[in-house]
């Protein structure tokens, strides 16, 4: 074992430093406090982390809805627009067909009327001639002015507040020509002359045409001259023959309302609604703008940094849309005035009926504003849970610190207490137990004290060191008093060495009377009787102090029991730790069955829908609640352990300190065997002190042989001499033994 402690820092480097029970205590405690606090940073941190991703989506995700919702809105608007501007064709044209019955109905006359007829789609102008159209009597003729009014047309136009012409056909294929008309041409003038030709450019048959050559009224969008009206046509009669059409219309662009509306539309910050047209002559033109700015300017061949026409794009992908259909599209843009391009998104749709690219777009950054200002809260937020957290670290650590150096100051003077009482010294242990009896302030009330385990420890350190105190006392005094017998034995061994060397010498003189050797006998017979006694009362005394070994060895044994006792109490300490460590499991469990059973009440509120979200609140309330107590109970886990440790560590100590006690019993048990032979030593010598005082009484009664027997009393002085020396040397084999055990006690410490 002490080649082991010498080696082991050659064969396992620097052994650590201990930690004192305090610090032990103050390292548990800051490290309870401190660890809730790294989780809530965590937790804070994450959740910053995620509130700001889930902001960024749940932003991205509202903008696009956003816009998807206001380009759905900007088609709503236009689509009932439409229906408006139908229903109001409608009474136009019946206003219109009204106003020419009232006027005499239309008929043909002669002579013929030459039309350089102008094809509105491809410009080509073909000669004609046809009938003069009148209206009752008077002939439409070919005006062009507006400052001339035109018969009928002129009156409509003013009461409907659109455009108004009147058509006569050309051809059996239906191609109609304008002969009357307030619609203006590129010029500003009356568009007649122009004609819509029964086939588009494209081959494929004009559904203006189509419709009312089958004798039906057309209502919807047409091209007409220049540009695209909401329009109505309708086909007139001569002779039961369709011989031209009447036609009422708005045109789209002019619309001033919806213009309107459409610019006073906001998306987010800064953003707008813009229209694109998708059809001849405005296809990728603006139709309405940003402030109406880029009226009419297009845009079709914008790029991109990589060089993708977007806007073209955009038109394509719009014209392939059914009515209910909308896609989003990002991209960068720039308005007009502004320094720098900004990433936008877009939601479009598109009215077909008006060949219209609906877009309601809006820039991102618009977004960022809310973005921002939930992240400097959740940022605030953490800056307060910081320094709420740095100032309840101070509060914990002052409390620790001021409680650990008031739990741990009784164990420290306990410790001294064992310190001195394993180096012996019981003086300083009793002023000692006293300054802890101060210090610990035990309360008056005795039945308090005894609750608590230090008092208690400190009562059996009282009671110890009382027991170890009267015990030494009692061997010291033992011991002296063994000494001085010893010292009185080992006189009267040399009195007597010295009165046998008288007889040895008397026996020269023999010549003396026998009364001077009757005498001298019974001199010698009292001392040896006298020695006797001496001896008996030596083994008496050796006996006591034998019996006070044994008190001595059942008081260490005592103080056995006593570590025992301790170490019992802190098993119980470690029993009770396991049981709250149980209790902790059961709560933890608890914990996982409420968060469950918050989950499933979450899952049917939100299936109760509005009726749910109270009770949604409250299962999620449950859930964050059901999670503390989780986090709580992983605190109270780690503190049972921990404490689990600590009193593991105590039952070991208090091996250690019971092993000590055992060898100082053995210590004493070896001390209680050397007095057992001494006993015995003096025990043997009691005989030889008879055999001595029998020879005597045979001398004394042999007084008056003593003559004849000089040469036996000669011999049997000699033998008493040597029985003299044998006992002297016993004596100091006496004296011996008791100053080792003197020595051995003196290394206690008395008051």
């Amino acid at each position: 074992m002490d080649y082991f402690k010498t080696n082991r820092r050659k064969y396992f480097g620097e052994v650590p430093v201990k930690l004192t029970f305090k610090s032990k205590l103050m390292i548990l405690t800051v490290s309870a406090a401190l660890l809730p606090v790294i989780l809530i940073l965590i937790f804070t941190a994450r959740l910053q982390f995620e509130l700001t991703s889930r902001t960024k989506t749940e932003l991205d995700s509202l903008s696009r809805v956003n816009i998807s919702q206001i380009s759905k809105d900007a088609y709503g608007i236009i689509e009932t627009a439409n229906e408006l501007f139908v229903q109001k064709n409608k009474v136009a044209l019946n206003v219109l067909r009204q106003t020419i019955k009232s006027e005499g109905d239309f008929n043909f006359t002669n002579p013929l009327i030459k039309w350089n007829a102008l094809n509105q789609f491809t410009g080509e102008i073909t000669e004609v001639s046809l009938p003069s159209v009148n209206i009752g009597s008077k002939w439409l003729g070919q005006n062009t002015s507006f400052d001339v009014p035109t018969h009928v047309v002129d009156i409509v136009t003013e009461q409907v507040l659109g455009t108004v012409t009147l058509f006569q056909r050309i051809n059996e294929r239906g191609d109609m020509i304008r002969v009357a008309t307030s619609v203006r041409n590129h010029d500003n003038k009356r568009a007649i002359g122009t004609f819509i030709p029964a086939v588009n450019p494209d081959g494929q048959a004009n559904p203006v045409i189509t419709k009312v050559m089958n004798g039906e009224v057309y209502n919807g969008v047409a091209f007409v001259v220049n540009d695209w009206y909401v329009t109505a046509y309708e086909p007139y009669y001569i002779n039961g023959r369709i011989e031209g059409m009447i036609y009422v219309g708005e045109r789209i662009a002019s619309i001033e309302s919806i213009r309107k509306t459409i610019m006073d539309i906001k998306v987010g910050k800064t953003g707008y609604v813009f229209i694109l047209g998708a059809l001849n002559p405005h296809y990728g033109k603006y139709i309405i703008s940003k402030n109406g700015e880029r009226d009419g300017e297009s845009i079709l061949e914008i790029t991109d940094a990589n060089g993708n026409k977007f806007v073209k794009d955009m038109v394509e992908n719009a014209m392939n849309l059914k009515p209910d259909e909308l896609f989003i599209q990002e991209y960068e843009w720039q308005d007009l005035g502004s320094d720098s391009s900004r990433s936008k998104l877009s939601a479009v749709s598109y009215f077909k009926p008006w060949g219209w690219v609906i877009g309601a777009g809006a820039f991102e950054d618009d977004y960022h504003d809310s973005r921002d200002r939930i992240e400097a809260t959740i940022s605030d937020l953490q800056n307060i849970y910081l320094v709420l957290i740095v100032v309840t670290l101070l509060i914990i650590l002052i409390f620790t610190i001021f409680y650990a150096k008031r739990m741990t100051r009784p164990l420290g003077y306990m410790t001294t207490l064992a310190s001195n009482i394993a180096s012996g010294d019981i003086h300083d242990a009793k002023i000692n137990l006293e300054k802890l009896k101060t210090t610990a302030k035990f309360a008056s009330d005795k039945s308090s004290n005894l609750k608590d385990d230090i008092y208690k420890l400190y009562k059996s350190f009282e009671s110890m060191i009382n027991n170890l105190d009267s015990l030494i006392g009692q061997v010291q005094r033992s011991g002296i008093q063994v000494t001085t017998s010893a010292t009185q034995i080992a006189a009267s061994a040399r009195e007597l060495e010295a009165t046998v060397a008288e007889q040895a010498a008397s026996t020269k003189e023999v010549s003396a009377t026998s009364k001077e050797i009757t005498q001298t006998s019974y001199l010698l017979a009292n001392k040896i009787i006298k020695v006797s006694t001496n001896a008996n009362v030596t083994s008496d005394l050796a006996e006591d102090g034998k019996s006070s070994l044994t008190n001595m060895e059942q008081a260490m044994n005592d103080l056995a029991k006593a570590t025992n006792s301790i170490t019992s109490k802190l098993s119980i300490i470690n029993d009770k730790a396991n049981k709250i460590s149980t209790v902790v499991t059961t709560i933890n469990k608890i914990s996982e069955q409420t968060n469950l059973l918050s989950l499933n009440a979450s899952i049917e509120a939100e299936k109760a829908g509005e009726y749910g979200k109270g009770f949604s609140v409250v299962a999620r309330e449950i859930s964050r609640l059901a999670d503390q107590t989780a986090v709580s109970t992983k605190d109270i886990e780690y503190m049972v352990s921990e404490m689990q440790s600590s009193v593991s560590s105590g039952v070991m100590e208090m091996d250690k300190f019971g092993q000590e006690v055992k060898r100082g019993t053995s210590s004493i048990g070896e001390i209680g065997e050397q007095m057992t032979s001494i006993i015995e030593k003096v025990k043997e010598l009691i005989p030889e002190f008879e055999n001595v005082s029998t020879g005597t009484q045979n001398q004394s009664k042999s007084a008056e042989q003593i003559s004849e027997a000089m040469a036996q009393l000669s011999m049997t002085a000699t033998q008493t001499k040597d029985s003299l020396t044998e006992f002297k040397r016993a004596t100091e084999n006496l004296n011996d033994a008791v100053r080792g055990l003197q020595s051995e006690v003196s290394k206690f410490k008395i008051s």
